[in-house]
């Protein structure tokens, strides 16, 4: 079982984007596009927007503890991975 990378503090996040950059400068690209973490702005009253955060699963095949350090409001978490298990438990 491997690591996974998880946004548990989803409410803390500003939508300063710094993960998607370290992802993607570890990915070797430039920009925004095909990023494995993707930052979504929900703006639901007048003085608070709320953002939303997709994590694909090939993120942790990248140095999740620099995406971790780099966040600064600690919105990401670093969990071992579960294996699925069927309705009979196998």
């Amino acid at each position: 079982m491997g690591k996974v990378l998880k946004a548990t503090f989803k409410k803390n996040c500003i939508g300063c984007e710094l993960c998607i950059f370290e992802a993607q400068r570890q990915l070797n690209k430039v920009g925004l596009e095909g990023s494995p973490i993707r930052v979504f702005r929900e703006k639901r009253s007048e003085e608070k927007t709320v953002y939303s955060i997709d994590i694909d699963p090939k993120v942790n095949k990248i140095d999740l503890e620099k995406i971790v350090a780099i966040c600064p409001t600690m919105v990401f978490t670093i969990e071992e991975e579960m294996e699925e298990q069927n309705e009979f438990g196998y």
